[in-house]
């Protein structure tokens, strides 16, 4: 027997996602907020989780500088950490070294940072020449200024 969609159920549902997310939840690099795909860390097994929060400085260097991340944008801030060999085997053994991995690993951080920039003012770019194009009275709108 094929199941009609339940809208109840489906409101529930979607209430009950929200309510378990922080206020204003949302990957810090992509921006994604649908509480359909973010799920708070707690509810998931670890490997499931769709909201991470990602070591910025790298764990062993600094456990409390995190940034909540979904999980594809954790993969790739994680990765650009081992590619800037900015994850230790284990702890440094001085305050130095920490410095050192702790200012690779927030620099790879910064460069994602960067490109999600970029590509945020291309896509701008792109709007405005098409506002340009199909409705050139845009720049004449309050607030344009």
């Amino acid at each position: 027997m094929i199941q009609e969609p339940d809208p109840i159920q489906n409101e529930a549902r979607r209430a009950r996602r929200e309510r378990r997310l922080p206020p204003g939840a949302a990957c810090a690099l992509c921006g994604e907020t649908d509480p359909a795909v973010l799920r708070q860390a707690n509810l998931l097994p670890s490997t499931l989780r769709l909201l991470q929060m990602h070591h910025a400085l790298g764990e062993a260097n600094d456990e409390e500088v995190v940034v909540c991340l979904c999980l594809t944008c954790h993969a790739k801030a994680t990765a650009a950490q081992q590619d800037a060999a900015a994850l230790p085997p284990g702890r440094a053994s001085t305050c130095l070294e920490r410095i050192v991995y702790a200012m690779r690993s927030l620099g790879s951080f910064f460069q994602l940072l960067a490109d999600w920039c970029h590509r945020c003012a291309d896509q701008v770019t792109r709007a405005i020449k098409s506002l340009d194009e199909h409705l050139p009275s845009w720049r004449g709108l309050p607030g344009m200024a």
